[in-house]
Protein backbone atom coordinates (compact mmCIF):
# COMPACT_ATOMS: atom_id res chain seq x y z
CA UNK A 1 0.00 0.00 0.00
CA UNK A 2 1.13 3.25 -1.00
CA UNK A 3 1.78 5.82 1.79
CA UNK A 4 3.05 9.56 2.30
CA UNK A 5 4.27 11.63 4.78
CA UNK A 6 4.75 15.77 5.03
CA UNK A 7 6.71 17.53 7.55
CA UNK A 8 7.28 20.94 8.22
CA UNK A 9 10.84 21.46 5.61
CA UNK A 10 13.02 23.43 8.23
CA UNK A 11 12.76 22.87 12.15
CA UNK A 12 14.73 24.71 14.94
CA UNK A 13 15.16 22.74 18.32
CA UNK A 14 17.21 24.14 21.39
CA UNK A 15 17.56 26.72 24.39
CA UNK A 16 17.44 29.70 22.42
CA UNK A 17 16.95 28.26 19.34
CA UNK A 18 14.53 31.47 17.44
CA UNK A 19 18.14 33.03 17.48
CA UNK A 20 18.85 31.06 14.21
CA UNK A 21 15.86 32.78 12.17
CA UNK A 22 17.91 35.28 11.39
CA UNK A 23 20.02 33.96 8.90
CA UNK A 24 17.13 31.77 7.21
CA UNK A 25 14.68 34.91 7.23
CA UNK A 26 17.67 37.06 5.71
CA UNK A 27 17.90 34.20 2.86
CA UNK A 28 13.88 34.20 2.31
CA UNK A 29 14.80 38.01 1.19
CA UNK A 30 11.56 39.04 3.26
CA UNK A 31 10.33 42.68 4.51
CA UNK A 32 7.66 42.84 6.83
CA UNK A 33 5.74 40.00 9.15
CA UNK A 34 2.14 39.69 10.39
CA UNK A 35 2.65 38.46 14.04
CA UNK A 36 -0.32 36.24 15.01
CA UNK A 37 -0.82 35.58 18.66
CA UNK A 38 -2.81 36.03 21.41
CA UNK A 39 -2.94 38.48 24.12
CA UNK A 40 -1.62 36.61 27.11
CA UNK A 41 1.88 36.07 25.36
CA UNK A 42 1.71 39.27 24.14
CA UNK A 43 1.73 40.53 28.02
CA UNK A 44 3.58 38.48 29.41
CA UNK A 45 6.56 39.22 26.83
CA UNK A 46 6.83 36.22 25.03
CA UNK A 47 6.08 37.76 21.92
CA UNK A 48 8.66 40.44 22.24
CA UNK A 49 11.67 38.08 22.38
CA UNK A 50 10.00 36.92 18.89
CA UNK A 51 10.29 40.54 17.59
CA UNK A 52 13.30 41.27 19.59
CA UNK A 53 15.11 38.23 17.02
CA UNK A 54 12.75 40.09 13.87
CA UNK A 55 14.37 44.14 14.92
CA UNK A 56 18.07 42.27 14.95
CA UNK A 57 17.16 40.76 11.39
CA UNK A 58 16.13 44.33 10.07
CA UNK A 59 12.42 43.08 9.44
CA UNK A 60 9.56 44.99 10.34
CA UNK A 61 6.25 43.37 11.28
CA UNK A 62 2.32 44.50 13.12
CA UNK A 63 1.08 42.26 15.52
CA UNK A 64 -1.94 40.74 15.46
CA UNK A 65 -2.73 39.60 19.20
CA UNK A 66 -6.40 38.76 19.61
CA UNK A 67 -6.15 34.92 18.78
CA UNK A 68 -8.38 33.24 21.12
CA UNK A 69 -7.74 29.74 22.89
CA UNK A 70 -10.38 28.16 20.05
CA UNK A 71 -9.27 30.31 17.08
CA UNK A 72 -12.73 31.73 15.51
CA UNK A 73 -13.77 32.57 11.61
CA UNK A 74 -13.88 36.57 12.91
CA UNK A 75 -10.20 35.44 13.95
CA UNK A 76 -9.19 34.37 10.73
CA UNK A 77 -11.13 37.03 8.90
CA UNK A 78 -9.55 40.03 10.99
CA UNK A 79 -5.77 38.47 10.89
CA UNK A 80 -6.22 38.45 6.82
CA UNK A 81 -7.30 42.41 6.52
CA UNK A 82 -4.83 43.09 9.16
CA UNK A 83 -2.24 41.18 6.93
CA UNK A 84 -3.35 43.21 3.28
CA UNK A 85 -3.47 46.03 5.12
CA UNK A 86 -0.05 45.93 6.37
CA UNK A 87 1.38 44.98 3.24
CA UNK A 88 2.84 41.89 4.57
CA UNK A 89 4.37 39.43 3.24
CA UNK A 90 5.33 36.40 5.21
CA UNK A 91 3.64 35.19 8.81
CA UNK A 92 5.19 34.47 12.23
CA UNK A 93 2.84 32.78 14.33
CA UNK A 94 4.07 32.27 18.47
CA UNK A 95 1.51 30.16 20.41
CA UNK A 96 0.43 26.94 20.62
CA UNK A 97 -1.85 25.18 18.29
CA UNK A 98 -4.61 28.48 18.61
CA UNK A 99 -2.02 30.87 17.03
CA UNK A 100 -0.49 28.65 14.61
CA UNK A 101 -3.65 27.14 13.50
CA UNK A 102 -5.14 30.84 12.80
CA UNK A 103 -2.06 31.37 10.85
CA UNK A 104 -2.80 28.55 8.66
CA UNK A 105 -5.75 29.69 7.96
CA UNK A 106 -4.85 33.23 7.78
CA UNK A 107 -1.95 31.98 5.08
CA UNK A 108 -4.68 29.84 3.07
CA UNK A 109 -7.06 32.58 2.99
CA UNK A 110 -4.49 35.48 1.46
CA UNK A 111 -3.38 33.13 -1.01
CA UNK A 112 -6.79 31.64 -2.17
CA UNK A 113 -9.59 34.65 -1.58
CA UNK A 114 -13.47 33.65 -0.83
CA UNK A 115 -13.72 32.32 2.99
CA UNK A 116 -11.84 30.22 4.71
CA UNK A 117 -14.94 27.90 5.15
CA UNK A 118 -14.15 27.57 1.50
CA UNK A 119 -11.20 25.08 2.46
CA UNK A 120 -12.63 22.45 4.40
CA UNK A 121 -11.66 18.53 4.27
CA UNK A 122 -8.20 18.08 2.32
CA UNK A 123 -6.22 19.94 -0.12
CA UNK A 124 -8.80 22.34 -1.39
CA UNK A 125 -6.37 25.74 -1.62
CA UNK A 126 -5.42 26.01 -5.26
CA UNK A 127 -2.41 28.80 -4.94
CA UNK A 128 0.70 27.78 -2.48
CA UNK A 129 0.67 30.11 0.74
CA UNK A 130 3.57 32.49 2.06
CA UNK A 131 6.31 31.68 4.23
CA UNK A 132 4.76 30.94 7.60
CA UNK A 133 7.34 30.45 10.70
CA UNK A 134 5.98 28.97 13.30
CA UNK A 135 7.23 29.34 17.16
CA UNK A 136 6.14 26.96 19.42
CA UNK A 137 5.06 28.04 23.25
CA UNK A 138 3.69 24.72 24.45
CA UNK A 139 4.76 21.06 23.86
CA UNK A 140 1.54 19.47 22.90
CA UNK A 141 -0.22 20.41 19.68
CA UNK A 142 2.66 19.88 17.11
CA UNK A 143 0.89 22.41 15.23
CA UNK A 144 3.82 23.87 13.76
CA UNK A 145 4.86 20.85 11.39
CA UNK A 146 1.47 19.98 11.03
CA UNK A 147 -0.58 21.28 7.64
CA UNK A 148 -3.51 20.21 9.56
CA UNK A 149 -5.61 22.84 11.12
CA UNK A 150 -9.07 23.73 13.02
CA UNK A 151 -11.05 26.86 13.16
CA UNK A 152 -14.07 27.50 16.00
CA UNK A 153 -17.47 28.21 13.76
CA UNK A 154 -19.28 29.84 16.73
CA UNK A 155 -22.56 30.34 15.64
CA UNK A 156 -22.78 26.09 14.91
CA UNK A 157 -20.20 25.71 17.75
CA UNK A 158 -18.36 23.67 15.38
CA UNK A 159 -15.06 22.98 14.71
CA UNK A 160 -13.89 22.69 11.04
CA UNK A 161 -11.30 20.78 9.94
CA UNK A 162 -8.60 21.28 7.44
CA UNK A 163 -6.13 19.56 6.06
CA UNK A 164 -4.21 21.10 3.58
CA UNK A 165 0.18 20.59 2.16
CA UNK A 166 -0.57 24.19 1.49
CA UNK A 167 -0.74 24.97 4.91
CA UNK A 168 2.35 23.53 6.26
CA UNK A 169 4.48 25.81 8.01
CA UNK A 170 7.84 26.91 6.19
CA UNK A 171 10.29 26.59 9.52
CA UNK A 172 8.80 25.45 12.74
CA UNK A 173 10.78 26.99 16.26
CA UNK A 174 10.71 24.40 19.22
CA UNK A 175 12.57 26.94 21.49
CA UNK A 176 12.04 25.99 25.38
CA UNK A 177 13.06 29.21 26.55
CA UNK A 178 9.95 30.23 25.58
CA UNK A 179 8.22 27.29 27.25
CA UNK A 180 9.74 27.87 30.84
CA UNK A 181 6.85 30.10 32.12
CA UNK A 182 3.98 27.73 31.29
CA UNK A 183 2.11 27.06 34.14
CA UNK A 184 1.12 22.96 35.29
CA UNK A 185 -2.30 23.16 34.29
CA UNK A 186 -1.21 24.50 30.61
CA UNK A 187 1.75 21.82 30.78
CA UNK A 188 -0.01 19.13 31.89
CA UNK A 189 -3.18 19.29 29.27
CA UNK A 190 -0.68 19.88 26.41
CA UNK A 191 1.08 17.14 26.91
CA UNK A 192 -1.66 14.93 28.11
CA UNK A 193 -2.59 16.11 23.90
CA UNK A 194 0.49 15.05 22.77
CA UNK A 195 0.40 12.00 24.30
CA UNK A 196 -3.01 11.35 22.64
CA UNK A 197 -1.57 12.43 19.56
CA UNK A 198 0.98 9.61 19.66
CA UNK A 199 -1.97 6.71 20.96
CA UNK A 200 -4.19 7.85 18.21
CA UNK A 201 -1.67 7.90 15.62
CA UNK A 202 -0.46 4.44 16.52
CA UNK A 203 -4.10 2.63 16.26
CA UNK A 204 -5.32 5.16 13.23
CA UNK A 205 -6.45 2.90 10.26
CA UNK A 206 -4.15 4.85 8.03
CA UNK A 207 -0.63 4.07 10.21
CA UNK A 208 2.79 3.08 8.82
CA UNK A 209 5.76 1.81 9.84
CA UNK A 210 6.99 5.41 10.24
CA UNK A 211 3.95 6.78 12.07
CA UNK A 212 4.33 3.46 14.61
CA UNK A 213 7.96 4.48 15.09
CA UNK A 214 7.33 7.64 16.07
CA UNK A 215 4.51 7.09 18.15
CA UNK A 216 5.75 4.57 20.10
CA UNK A 217 9.12 7.18 20.90
CA UNK A 218 6.89 9.80 22.03
CA UNK A 219 5.03 8.00 24.10
CA UNK A 220 8.48 6.85 26.01
CA UNK A 221 9.18 10.16 26.34
CA UNK A 222 6.01 11.79 27.58
CA UNK A 223 5.43 9.39 29.87
CA UNK A 224 8.42 9.86 30.99
CA UNK A 225 8.81 13.10 31.08
CA UNK A 226 5.40 15.09 31.55
CA UNK A 227 5.41 14.13 35.10
CA UNK A 228 9.02 15.92 35.75
CA UNK A 229 7.52 18.64 33.25
CA UNK A 230 4.48 19.89 35.80
CA UNK A 231 6.28 18.91 39.41
CA UNK A 232 9.30 20.79 37.81
CA UNK A 233 8.34 23.76 36.03
CA UNK A 234 12.18 25.33 35.65
CA UNK A 235 13.54 21.35 34.74
CA UNK A 236 15.24 21.97 31.11
CA UNK A 237 15.52 18.40 30.60
CA UNK A 238 11.95 17.23 30.67
CA UNK A 239 10.90 20.58 29.07
CA UNK A 240 13.37 19.65 25.70
CA UNK A 241 12.00 15.93 25.83
CA UNK A 242 8.23 17.02 26.38
CA UNK A 243 9.84 19.42 22.87
CA UNK A 244 10.82 16.60 20.87
CA UNK A 245 8.33 13.87 22.45
CA UNK A 246 4.81 16.27 20.92
CA UNK A 247 7.06 17.02 18.18
CA UNK A 248 7.22 13.22 16.97
CA UNK A 249 3.71 12.84 18.24
CA UNK A 250 2.51 15.81 15.55
CA UNK A 251 4.87 13.39 12.85
CA UNK A 252 2.83 10.50 13.52
CA UNK A 253 -0.31 11.89 13.94
CA UNK A 254 0.26 14.46 10.93
CA UNK A 255 0.60 11.45 8.73
CA UNK A 256 -1.89 8.70 10.01
CA UNK A 257 -4.74 10.57 11.37
CA UNK A 258 -6.50 10.77 14.81
CA UNK A 259 -9.39 8.71 16.06
CA UNK A 260 -12.63 9.22 18.54
CA UNK A 261 -10.71 10.80 21.16
CA UNK A 262 -10.36 13.77 18.77
CA UNK A 263 -13.37 13.76 17.20
CA UNK A 264 -15.37 14.02 20.90
CA UNK A 265 -12.85 16.58 22.36
CA UNK A 266 -13.14 19.06 19.07
CA UNK A 267 -17.69 18.76 19.81
CA UNK A 268 -16.68 19.59 23.51
CA UNK A 269 -14.26 22.07 22.97
CA UNK A 270 -16.20 24.23 20.47
CA UNK A 271 -19.54 23.85 22.86
CA UNK A 272 -18.07 24.81 25.89
CA UNK A 273 -15.02 26.95 25.02
CA UNK A 274 -12.67 24.40 26.83
CA UNK A 275 -8.87 23.76 26.27
CA UNK A 276 -8.18 21.04 23.97
CA UNK A 277 -6.03 19.13 25.79
CA UNK A 278 -7.96 18.82 28.97
CA UNK A 279 -10.76 17.62 26.74
CA UNK A 280 -8.15 15.13 25.56
CA UNK A 281 -7.20 13.99 28.60
CA UNK A 282 -10.83 13.69 29.90
CA UNK A 283 -12.01 11.27 26.70
CA UNK A 284 -8.24 8.90 26.66
CA UNK A 285 -8.91 6.27 28.80
CA UNK A 286 -12.41 5.56 28.15
CA UNK A 287 -11.68 5.39 24.80
CA UNK A 288 -8.72 3.60 25.04
CA UNK A 289 -10.98 1.25 27.19
CA UNK A 290 -13.51 1.13 24.32
CA UNK A 291 -10.76 0.45 21.40
CA UNK A 292 -9.31 -1.73 23.39
CA UNK A 293 -10.20 -5.37 22.28
CA UNK A 294 -9.36 -4.17 18.42
CA UNK A 295 -6.06 -2.59 19.41
CA UNK A 296 -4.75 -5.30 21.94
CA UNK A 297 -0.82 -5.83 20.08
CA UNK A 298 -0.91 -1.65 19.97
CA UNK A 299 -1.64 -1.52 23.42
CA UNK A 300 0.66 -3.98 24.57
CA UNK A 301 3.55 -2.77 22.86
CA UNK A 302 2.47 1.01 24.54
CA UNK A 303 2.90 -1.01 28.37
CA UNK A 304 6.02 -2.88 27.23
CA UNK A 305 7.88 0.07 25.75
CA UNK A 306 7.17 2.19 29.31
CA UNK A 307 6.84 -0.36 31.64
CA UNK A 308 9.37 -3.50 30.37
CA UNK A 309 9.77 -5.33 33.42
CA UNK A 310 6.47 -4.86 34.85
CA UNK A 311 5.35 -6.76 31.39
CA UNK A 312 7.72 -9.58 30.92
CA UNK A 313 5.48 -12.68 32.53
CA UNK A 314 2.17 -10.84 31.25
CA UNK A 315 -0.34 -12.04 28.33
CA UNK A 316 -0.76 -9.60 25.49
CA UNK A 317 -4.38 -8.91 26.76
CA UNK A 318 -2.61 -8.22 30.30
CA UNK A 319 -0.77 -6.15 28.50
CA UNK A 320 -3.26 -4.06 26.57
CA UNK A 321 -5.53 -3.44 30.35
CA UNK A 322 -2.20 -2.62 32.04
CA UNK A 323 -1.54 -0.37 29.21
CA UNK A 324 -4.98 1.71 30.07
CA UNK A 325 -4.49 1.51 33.58
CA UNK A 326 -0.87 3.22 32.78
CA UNK A 327 -2.38 6.33 30.88
CA UNK A 328 -4.86 6.88 33.59
CA UNK A 329 -2.94 7.00 36.19
CA UNK A 330 -0.46 9.46 34.10
CA UNK A 331 -3.61 11.77 33.98
CA UNK A 332 -4.60 11.21 37.50
CA UNK A 333 -0.78 12.38 38.43
CA UNK A 334 -0.64 15.19 36.01
CA UNK A 335 -3.50 16.73 37.17
CA UNK A 336 -6.29 16.26 34.46
CA UNK A 337 -8.00 13.16 35.24
CA UNK A 338 -11.82 14.88 35.43
CA UNK A 339 -15.16 13.89 35.25
CA UNK A 340 -17.31 15.74 31.96
CA UNK A 341 -19.49 17.22 34.55
CA UNK A 342 -16.02 18.74 36.05
CA UNK A 343 -14.91 20.55 32.94
CA UNK A 344 -18.62 22.21 32.22
CA UNK A 345 -20.11 19.09 30.19
CA UNK A 346 -24.15 18.98 30.36
CA UNK A 347 -26.12 16.13 30.46
CA UNK A 348 -28.75 17.72 28.27
CA UNK A 349 -25.79 18.43 25.95
CA UNK A 350 -24.71 14.67 25.05
CA UNK A 351 -27.29 14.00 22.27
CA UNK A 352 -25.85 16.43 20.15
CA UNK A 353 -22.68 16.22 21.00
CA UNK A 354 -22.82 12.56 19.92
CA UNK A 355 -24.19 13.53 16.83
CA UNK A 356 -21.66 16.07 15.77
CA UNK A 357 -19.12 13.11 16.69
CA UNK A 358 -19.92 11.16 14.40
CA UNK A 359 -19.83 13.62 11.37
CA UNK A 360 -16.07 14.75 12.71
CA UNK A 361 -13.23 13.97 10.12
CA UNK A 362 -11.18 12.41 12.59
CA UNK A 363 -13.42 9.57 13.26
CA UNK A 364 -12.70 8.04 9.95
CA UNK A 365 -9.44 6.94 11.07
CA UNK A 366 -10.41 5.50 14.31
CA UNK A 367 -9.69 2.03 15.03
CA UNK A 368 -13.23 1.09 15.89
CA UNK A 369 -15.95 3.17 14.32
CA UNK A 370 -18.90 3.57 17.25
CA UNK A 371 -22.20 4.06 16.75
CA UNK A 372 -24.21 7.19 18.17
CA UNK A 373 -25.68 5.09 20.86
CA UNK A 374 -22.23 4.08 22.12
CA UNK A 375 -20.36 7.91 22.03
CA UNK A 376 -23.42 8.32 24.13
CA UNK A 377 -22.70 5.42 26.21
CA UNK A 378 -18.78 6.99 26.14
CA UNK A 379 -20.27 10.61 27.92
CA UNK A 380 -22.37 9.12 30.62
CA UNK A 381 -19.78 7.28 32.08
CA UNK A 382 -17.52 10.04 31.87
CA UNK A 383 -20.08 12.27 33.57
Amino acid sequence: MIKTFAAAPMSLFGYGSRKELIPLLKREGVKKALVVTDKVLFEIGIVSKITEVLDEAQIAYTIYKDVTPNPTLDNVENGSARYKEENCDFIVAIGGGSANDCAKAINVLISNGGSIKDYQGGNKSKNKGKLLVAINTTAGTASEISRAYLISDEKEKRKLIFKDDYAMPSIAVNDIELMMGLPKSITAQTGMDALTHAIEGLVSKNNSVLTNILAIKAIELIYKYLPKAVEDLGNVEARDAMAYGQYIAGLSFGNAGLGLVHAMAHQIGATYNLPHGLCNAVLLPEIMEFNKNSCIKDYALIAESIKPIECINMTEKEKASYAVRLIKELSERVGTSQSLTDIGVKEEDIDILAEKSLQDGCIFTSPVMPTKEEIINILRRLM
